[in-house]
């Protein structure tokens, strides 16, 4: 085996030794290593190389170590594979002599920078302590470094003195500097100091920097100055002042901060200045609204700008002067009147000559504060007391006299009459009341409610004052009348003094008409009662309202605050700003009596008074027997229907609520609140909801306006609550509303209250043309209004006599269609005329002819029955309306005769009967004359009532003749009365404009006799484009199913029978041709026949007994209205041009125009029934046929 440093091959016998430069590190080895760079052996057989020594070079395989040649400032790298030595650069503080020499490290004192061959030594005023440094440290001031220098050497200079450039320059430590300006110099070795912030230096060579002194601050290092405004220094030594805490400010050079900043105030003017230092917010305040407030602002120094108010110096709550120019500011004037500077009411901040809150009130007695001019103006004198009263007895003696001469005129009772008629058409009264009582809450806005319009409606508001009633406020100035007392004193007694003087007028006329009449009695004393009392409510309704907002004045206050520290509050008496509202003023403490005595007698027992009056007549009112009482307190019931009787009442409640009675909320500052709006608005919302609901008015048209009414009301409280907004923050209304100012929202009331206005207007004028365009009677023979001549010992025209339970509402519906058709008529009717129950006797003398309205249980009317005595003994002339509806109260004329022989008996056991008999009718012989009387006149038969308006009005037209016929004009001028009456615009002849052809079916009995009918009358008029003869009359089976039938041509009308056996007819002709009609689109013309001896039933029958094919789709049938026919000669007339109309024909008296119109119209019509396509006529007839024997029965 080779052992270490030799090898052996394979097959060899003997070791060998390595060579030079290589070896073998382990026994056995096959073949030599040469030495690794770095290493060298220079001996044979070894087992490792030898490593390089520094700055010598060895590559792979070296024998020997070689010397390396490196420039200085390089040294060699030791660790090169190669043959030739590496050069490496020097580092940075190390010195390299180059050769193969190692790298030195530079030693205290000295430096060197990179590839640097020997180390610098540091030069004067350098220093280097450590070894290996790559630059020197500059020597610091006040020190001192040789060259080569490895520390620092101190150095020492007199206070005021520093060694200036010892670090650079410095040969010699006797060379010191002064200090400058804004530093100091310790001695020694210190070098100059800059001055700590809140210190200064003025001057060279110091030793010492100076403190500022409190109130300064140092700007600099050489000088101190003043702090400024809002900021303080409050120790020596600060460097910069302190900003005030918010939201306090300070004066220049102050300590502290004492005083408020702009826009705040300091609210108490004794606080200590630590104080308010400590609690700025407690004591500096957010300068309030419409103020200004500049540094170093009080309470007491507050600005307030001109046209703005408050009630003290120690007061922040300012107010905007909306009725008054006169509010200065901040400036102007603490005059006052003597009330008010006696009680310490006094306020600054107004001109001169004014004083109180807003200035709106007057330092001299001599005048009053008007709205209108904004300021003080002098009272008027007494003597316009004097002047107004002249013109309302001038007004009143001319309106007298006019009215006592127009009564002579001839003219006067047929203009009054038909004025009255108007009145009950149009329905003055209700709608007066509702706008009244609209603009009465509404002109509250302001005094109740604290709603200030804009000023520039002015005129619009006083407007509405005047049509509040306020009668006292509208003539003379309030203040200038003296006291709160006096005032309140008068407000609550002139309406009593209006009412006492307007019944000593009414007397007076009276006494001088039953002197000029020579007539006494009761009739005129009762009558006086009536107008008295009618007076009386009259004035108490109109002024309610008002008064009881004058006696609220006693009771309504405006509190200011007069002092924010301790909260108190003063309050004034809005209706005399001179009066303050304590327990302390006197002259607000006698208030009190008189407020509780008219508060009891206005608000109180008025609406008491009339509500006890309305509960005495409520029995006469909801039976319609109207006596003297109900009728003079008409004004409070006529609107309503019977069942609303006290609604009246109920509505009085809420204008007195909305009027005056909400003042009792917050009675000191309500005025300025929101709260009484928004109760306000509820209230109207509910109200109208409750009329709405409720419908207690007569007319709708009332009812809508009472309903707008409250709507708008509701609608004016919200706008007043968005002008308290506006008022108040007008950035928030322009958010939230919408609203540029509070102007926008008074341009909005202001329309509200104009709309209630105009759309009264409207509806006063639309039913006052209407009913003065309502057609009137007219005499056949001269186109001009018949003549109304009553009987001197008479003062009606006619008397109607009815039965309450049956005959009530079609006799007042006869009543007043006839005041409509004649004007000047004057019918005796109980609910207009009943005074007396007991003297019914006497009205019926009263009048010129008696009408009998017979319904059901008429005889049986214990009071009926004392008329009809009354009328037979007097011979008054009848005239019987019949009712023959049985489902409106109605009877046959056979029931009402078999009652009456019933009931009409003399010899009746009825002792009160008997007694009556014999007062009211001696002669009376029994039944049988009554019915002579009533139902035996064949020439003048009982006028049948029907309630279709032509049919009405025939039956109204034959009552008014037979009147006319029996009046004192016309007794001799019959002949004029011949050709009977007519009215404008009614139903005429009419006639068709081409050949027509009506076809009607055999097994339709009575039909026949219709068609004959409608052809006469088809040719009846004058100038008609069409005579009968044009008008043909076909059988509906032969025209229609007949093999060898002519065509139809021109129009084509099938006419329908509608009777109780139209459709049970045997085989179902009338249903099967009626369908084929439909399906040939002929129109079908229904007539349905009304008396009941021909067939006459309900129309209701006809359901059950047609077939269901005709009444569904899509034939309907009865989806066109079916025409009556009356038997009654005048009413059968009307029923026949009716169904003529609908066929086709139009009125004789039309224009082209009208014709061809009324033609379109028609062709529309029939088109609109038949736009359908219908299924074959023979399958409908299968279904017809198969449903027949179910349909066909019996009504």
């Amino acid at each position: 085996d080779a052992s270490p440093g030799h090898f052996a091959t394979t097959g060899s016998t003997q070791q060998t030794a390595c060579a030079k430069g290589s070896f073998a590190a382990k026994a056995r080895s096959e073949a030599c290593e040469l030495c690794a760079p770095g290493y060298f052996q220079s001996a044979p057989g070894q087992a490792a190389c030898f490593r390089c020594a520094p700055g010598k070079l060895c590559p792979q395989g070296s024998t020997r170590e070689l010397d390396a040649q490196c420039s200085p400032g390089t040294y060699v790298n030791v660790t090169d594979a190669d043959g030739d030595p590496d050069c490496l650069d020097c580092p940075a503080g190390s010195s390299c002599a180059g050769g193969g020499a190692a790298l030195a490290v530079c030693s205290p004192g000295t430096a060197a920078k990179p590839a640097q061959g020997q180390c610098t030594v540091c030069g004067v005023g350098t220093y280097q302590p450590d070894s290996g440094a790559t630059g020197c440290l500059e020597c610091e001031l006040g020190t001192f470094c040789p060259k080569g220098s490895s520390a620092q050497l101190p150095a020492t200079c007199p206070a005021g003195f520093y060694i200036g450039n010892a670090s650079t320059t410095l040969e010699s430590l006797d060379d010191c500097v002064g200090c400058t300006p804004g530093s100091f110099c310790a001695g020694g070795a210190a070098q100059p100091t800059a001055c700590a912030p809140g210190s200064i230096a003025p001057s060279a060579n110091m030793s010492a920097c100076e403190l500022c002194p409190i109130g300064r601050f140092a700007a600099s290092t050489t000088a101190c100055e003043e702090c400024e405004a809002g900021t303080y220094a409050a120790s020596e030594g600060l460097s910069q002042c302190t900003p005030c805490p918010y939201p306090t400010g300070s004066k220049s050079s102050d300590v502290t901060c004492s005083i408020c900043k702009e826009g705040f105030y300091l609210q108490n003017a004794s606080a200590l200045p630590e104080d308010i230092f400590r609690g700025p917010t407690k004591h500096c305040k957010t300068c309030p609204p419409n103020a200004n407030c500049a540094t170093n602002t009080t309470l007491e120094t507050l600005g307030v700008r001109r046209d703005y108010w408050r009630a003290s110096l120690f007061t922040t709550e300012i107010h905007k002067c909306d009725a008054s120019d006169h509010c200065s500011g901040s400036g102007g004037s603490t005059e006052t009147s003597r009330r008010l500077a006696a009680s310490g009411g006094a306020g600054p901040g107004c001109d001169p000559g004014h004083t109180g809150p807003l200035c709106e009130w007057c330092v001299s007695d001599e005048q009053y504060f008007s709205r209108a001019e904004r300021g003080c103006v002098d009272c008027p004198t007494a003597g316009r007391f004097g002047v107004l009263a002249g013109v309302v007895v001038a007004l009143a003696g001319t309106g007298f006299f006019s009215y006592r001469t127009l009564a002579r005129a001839e003219a006067w009772d047929r203009f009054r009459a038909r004025l009255d008629i108007v009145e009950s058409q149009v329905g003055f009264q209700p709608k007066f009341k509702i706008v009244v009582s609209f603009y009465q809450v509404v002109a509250t806005l302001g005094p109740v409610y604290g709603v200030r319009l804009h000023e520039d409606f002015t005129r619009w508001t006083d407007f509405m004052d005047a049509i509040s009633f306020d009668l006292l406020g509208l003539t003379y100035p309030d203040a200038c009348i003296g006291s709160m007392a006096d005032r309140l004193l008068l407000a609550g007694l002139w309406p009593i003094a209006s009412i006492m003087l307007g019944g000593a007028a009414i007397a007076c006329y009276a006494l001088a008409e039953w002197l000029l009449s020579g007539h006494a009695g009761s009739d005129l004393v009762r009558s006086t009662l009536r107008r008295l009392l009618y007076w009386a409510i009259l004035v108490a309704y109109l002024v309610l309202p008002s008064v009881s907002r004058s006696i609220f004045k006693a009771r309504q206050c405006e509190s200011f605050n007069v002092d924010d520290v301790t909260g108190e509050r003063r309050s004034y008496l809005v209706a005399d700003l001179d009066v303050l509202c304590s327990a302390d003023d006197d002259e607000y403490s006698g208030l009190d009596a008189y407020f509780w005595a008219f508060f009891a007698l206005w608000p109180v027992l008025v609406p008491l008074a009339f509500l006890v009056l309305l509960l005495s007549i409520r029995s006469e009112v909801r039976a319609q027997r109207v006596r003297a009482t109900a009728r003079a307190s008409r004004f409070l019931w006529r609107d309503y229907d019977p069942g609303f009787l006290f609604w009246e009442v109920v509505d009085m409640g809420r204008k007195l609520f909305l009027a005056s009675l909400v003042l009792f909320i917050q009675t000191d500052d309500g005025s300025s609140k929101l709260l009484r709006l928004v109760v306000a608005t509820v209230v109207s919302a509910l109200y109208a909801a409750a009329l709405a609901l409720a419908k207690p008015f007569k007319r709708d048209d009332d009812l809508y306006l009472a309903c707008t009414a409250n709507l708008l009301l509701a609608c004016s409280f919200v706008s007043g609550t968005v002008i308290q907004l506006c008022e108040s923050d007008e950035e928030m209304c322009k958010a939230l509303v919408g609203f540029e100012s509070a102007r926008g929202a008074s341009e909005f009331v202001i329309a509200l209250t104009a709309a209630m206005l105009i759309a009264t207007l409207l509806v006063v004028v639309f039913r006052t043309v209407s009913a003065v365009r309502a057609p009137t009677i007219r005499l056949v023979s001269s186109g001009r209004p018949p003549v109304l001549e009553l009987s001197p010992e008479c003062h009606f025209h006619g008397f109607i006599s009815h039965m309450w339970a049956t005959g009530q509402d079609q006799t007042h519906t006869v009543v007043r269609r006839l005041q409509l058709l004649l004007p000047g008529v004057r019918i005796w009717l109980d609910v207009d005329n009943l005074d007396d129950v007991g003297r019914l006797e006497e009205s019926v003398a009263d009048a010129t002819t008696f009408l009998v309205f017979l319904s059901a249980g008429y005889f049986k009317s214990f009071n009926c029955r004392r008329e009809l005595y009354a009328a037979l003994h007097l011979n008054r002339p009848f005239i019987p309306i019949h009712e023959a509806d049985v489902d409106k109260g109605g009877a046959s004329i056979e029931d009402l005769k078999a009652e009456c022989r019933k009931h009409c008996d003399n010899a009746a056991p009825d002792e009160r009967e008997r007694d009556m008999l014999a007062r009211v009718c001696p002669s009376y012989s029994g039944p049988d004359e009554m019915l002579a009387r009533v139902f035996g006149q064949e020439a003048e038969p009982p006028i049948v009532w029907v309630r279709g308006n032509a049919f009405q009005l025939e039956s109204l037209k034959a009552v008014a003749l037979r009147m006319l016929r029996h009046s004192p004009y016309y007794a001799s001028r019959q002949a004029e009365l011949a050709a009977g009456l007519m009215v404008p615009r009614q139903p005429g002849p009419c006639a068709f404009s081409g050949p027509v052809t009506i076809l009607m079916c055999r097994a339709n009995e009575r039909a026949i006799g219709i068609a004959r009918e409608l052809k006469n009358a088809a040719g009846e008029g004058r100038g008609s484009t069409a005579s009968a003869g044009a008008v043909a009359i076909r059988d509906a089976e032969e025209a229609l199913e007949g093999v060898n039938a002519a065509p139809l041509s021109g129009r084509v009308v099938f006419l329908l029978y509608l009777n109780d056996e139209t459709f049970l007819d045997t085989g179902g002709a009338v249903a099967r041709l009626v369908q084929a009609a439909m399906d040939r689109r002929i129109a079908i013309a229904m007539v349905h026949e009304q008396e009941p001896s021909h067939g006459g039933v309900p129309f209701r029958n006809f359901f059950q007994q047609t077939p269901q094919v005709l009444q569904q789709p899509p034939y309907k049938l009865y989806d066109k209205v079916a025409l009556p026919l009356y038997p009654a000669p005048a009413h059968r007339k009307v029923s026949l041009r009716l169904i003529l109309t609908s066929m086709g024909a139009v009125p004789c008296d039309a224009g082209p125009l009208r014709r061809r119109w009324q033609l379109l119209r028609r062709h529309i019509a029939v088109a609109r029934l038949v736009w359908w396509r219908p299924a074959s006529r023979d399958s409908l007839a299968e279904a017809s046929l198969s449903q027949e024997p179910q349909q066909m029965v019996q009504p």
